[in-house]
Formats: C-alpha cells, sequence, structure tokens
C-alpha cells in the first residue's frame, strides 16, 4: 500500500469537514426551481409512498447516501455510520474509492455490509485507474466489498490539480465498456461534483452503463479540497472554483439521454441541500437523489447521528412528495415545477 494515498484519504475526510469546499460562481440550478405547493393535498400524509425499486432492491425512499470517503480508520466509523443509518431507512449506500482497498490498504474501512445487509451497497473505483487495475481488480473489489452495484467514478479535474494526480484520461471509455462486460454487476459512472456534458452522457451510454449519477457542480468542489492539501495545487484550483455543469443542467443531459428501449438509473446528486431539493430532482426525471458531505458531520459523531440526519431527509422528500399534490414519488412528474428568476 501506498502511504501516501492512506494520508491523501485521511486529508480528503478532514478538508471535507472541516473547510469550505464549495464552489464559486456557479449552482445547482435547483435554487430557480419552485415545486408547485397545494394548500389542498387531497390525501393524509401517510397515504404518500416513497417506495422504489432500485438495483434489483426494494427502498423505502429514492435515495442514496453517496460514495464519500474509506481507507483510513476514521472512514470506516463514518462508512459503519452512514451504512447504519442506510439500513435503518432502508435506502441505498456507496462506499468511498476502493483503490487503496487493491493497493493492500485498510480493508476494515470498507466492511459495512453486515450492518447494511438489505440494501444495494455500491462500491467505487476511479475509472482513470482502470488502466492498472482491469477488470479483474474491478471483480476483485466487487467481491471483497459484497456490493450489488460498482461506480466508477470521473475526476479528472482533481487529478490534475492533485499533486502526483493520474491524468491520463485516454482509452476511459472503452476500458468502462470492458468492465461493464465483464465484472458481472450493474455498472455507473458518475463525476465527483463537475458534473457530466451531454457528450459525456452519450460516451457513457454507448460504453453500456446501468446508471449515471450526474454529481453536478453547486456541492463539493474536489479541485479546492485538493488545493487546501497543497499551496500551489490551492492556487491552481482557484480557476477552478466555477467549473463545471450544474446538477440541473447534468441531470437534464442524463433523462434527455434516457430512451424507452434502454434502461438506464439515473442518479441526481451534487449539493443537494434537502428533502425538497430531492423531490425537485425526482420531478425533472432522475431515480434517486444522492447526498452525501451533507451527511458527514452527522456520520462523523455515530450511527444514531446519521440515522437522525437521514432521517430528517426522508421525511422532507415524503412531505413535500404530499403537498404538491403527489400520491407517489413514482409520480413526480416536470408539471410540479417552475422556474423563477
Amino acid at each position: 500500500m501506498d502511504d501516501a494515498t492512506a494520508r491523501r484519504k485521511a486529508d480528503h475526510l478532514r478538508v471535507a469537514l472541516d473547510e469550505d469546499v464549495g464552489h464559486i460562481g456557479i449552482t445547482t440550478g435547483l435554487e430557480r426551481l419552485r415545486l408547485n405547493a397545494r394548500a389542498l393535498p387531497g390525501r393524509a400524509l401517510d397515504e404518500v409512498s416513497t417506495a422504489v425499486t432500485a438495483f434489483g432492491r426494494e427502498l423505502a425512499a429514492p435515495l442514496l447516501v453517496s460514495c464519500m470517503t474509506g481507507g483510513t480508520s476514521e472512514a470506516g466509523r463514518v462508512n459503519v455510520a452512514l451504512a447504519t443509518a442506510a439500513q435503518r431507512h432502508h435506502v441505498a449506500v456507496g462506499l468511498g474509492s476502493g483503490r487503496i482497498l487493491l493497493e493492500g490498504g485498510d480493508a476494515g474501512s470498507f466492511a459495512v455490509r453486515e450492518v447494511a445487509p438489505d440494501v444495494p451497497l455500491l462500491a467505487n473505483l476511479g475509472a482513470v485507474q482502470l488502466a492498472e487495475v482491469g477488470v479483474d481488480g474491478c471483480v476483485e473489489l466487487v467481491d471483497r466489498t459484497g456490493a450489488d452495484v460498482l461506480v466508477l467514478h470521473l475526476n479528472p479535474v482533481q487529478e490534475a490539480v492533485q499533486p502526483g494526480g493520474d491524468t491520463d484520461f485516454g482509452g476511459v471509455a472503452e476500458r468502462i465498456a470492458e468492465v461493464v462486460a465483464g465484472v458481472g454487476v450493474p455498472v455507473v459512472a458518475k463525476e465527483v461534483g463537475f458534473g457530466l456534458a451531454p457528450a459525456d452522457v452519450a460516451e457513457l451510454l454507448a460504453a453500456g452503463v446501468a446508471g449515471i449519477d450526474v454529481a453536478g457542480a453547486g456541492g463539493t468542489n474536489w479541485a479546492t479540497v485538493e488545493g487546501h492539501r497543497d499551496d500551489r495545487a490551492g492556487r491552481v484550483a482557484s480557476a477552478f472554483a466555477g467549473w463545471g455543469w450544474s446538477t440541473v443542467e447534468s441531470l437534464r443531459a442524463a433523462v434527455a439521454a434516457r430512451t424507452a428501449g434502454r434502461p438506464l438509473t439515473v442518479i441526481a446528486s451534487g449539493g443537494l441541500a434537502d428533502g425538497v431539493d430531492a423531490v425537485k430532482c425526482l420531478a425533472l426525471g432522475a431515480d434517486l437523489a444522492g447526498f452525501g458531505r451533507r451527511l458527514l458531520p452527522a456520520a462523523a459523531e455515530g450511527p444514531e447521528p446519521a440515522a437522525e440526519a437521514l432521517g430528517v431527509l426522508v421525511d422532507q422528500l415524503r412531505i413535500a412528495t404530499w403537498a404538491v399534490g403527489t400520491e407517489s414519488v413514482t409520480e413526480l412528474h416536470p408539471s410540479v415545477l417552475r422556474e423563477v428568476e
């Protein structure tokens, strides 16, 4: 195992918890959307269904605890807290990059299947690392984590800012297609917080991915995170404070690319603030809404605070679905939204 990788993971967790690492000059776009509030929702709140099916499993709500951390002892405690919360509320949960596990690092920080046996578990690896680990490494990662899904994340700007980052993105789409064909579980492609261009979505669909997590700009800026770790990286990162495609732009691109004959799970993430934002994304066509750093402070305190924070999001989502006059999250539609200046 590379000690530098372990230190970097510990730094990422510390910076994400303690520093201001949001985008500057670009927002999610969700603030320009309003839900059409109804004073006569037409039914009792407890009649509203938030249940969905994702990755072959029934979920109590269309939420994903997004891939965040791993590889250090503190990350292990955070992952257990997040996974425990996900199991409590029966929603999907993702792990941080498993590269360090494949390098012989702290496998314990990824061992959460025991506390989350009944929900979709998403393993995670940087797509640029496929040149090193190949399909076999992906199979190993899925097997060792007990994951139902493999997430391949795309982070070119983060890698370019990070000292010693991997910046050879040649052939990445082709390698993703190889993994899709050989890993044996659904593959989701995601950005890490700069969003996906329509051209990216088209290439990923051509590669055969089962899902797209748009991870739009407006939330955590991973170039800024790297900038907090190194002075020169910080100077480089400053030019990318407003980089990327907003969450709404990326989500609309992914939804538009989905066709009736090509099943595709679309995950909306990137700076979602609450359950109302989640409902806006579901109304735009997302299948799941992902929350990352929003849950991190509570998870750092332990399983109970994490479960409470996630429960608040679930309650917000249910109330907003009801208060626009909709019976189920599966019936949410753009007609419940309006754009404002």
